[in-house]
C-alpha cells in the first residue's frame, strides 16, 4: 500500500544516511514512523515521501484495520524499521 510521510530536510539526510526510515534503534530510544493515505501539506516539514507498506497490526504497527463506518485511518505509527528501498522521494 501507498503511505505518504512528512520530514525535514535535516532528518530526511539522517533517513538515507541511515538507509530506514526510523524504527527501533539500537540505543533504546523510542523511535517510530507516522504514515497516512493522506498528505496534509507541509506542516511537518517540506519533504514528502511516499511509502510502500504494508500494515501488519501489533506489535508492527497500529493501524486502524477497521476504522468506524465512513471513517478511515488517516494516520498511524510503524514501530519497525522501513527500508530505504521501499522509501520514495515525492517532493523536496
Amino acid at each position: 500500500m501507498k503511505f505518504y510521510h512528512r520530514t525535514k530536510e535535516l532528518a530526511w539526510e539522517k533517513i538515507k544516511k541511515e538507509g530506514i526510515l526510523f524504527g527501533i534503534p539500537d540505543n533504546h530510544s523510542y523511535r517510530y514512523t507516522y504514515l497516512s493515505p493522506l498528505d496534509f501539506g507541509d506542516s511537518y516539514g517540506p519533504i514528502l515521501l511516499e511509502v510502500d507498506y504494508e500494515p501488519r497490526g501489533k506489535p508492527f504497527d497500529n493501524y486502524g484495520f477497521n476504522p468506524p463506518e465512513g471513517q478511515i485511518c488517516w494516520q498511524f505509527s510503524v514501530f519497525v524499521p522501513i527500508d530505504i528501498k521501499k522509501v520514495k522521494l515525492i517532493k523536496k
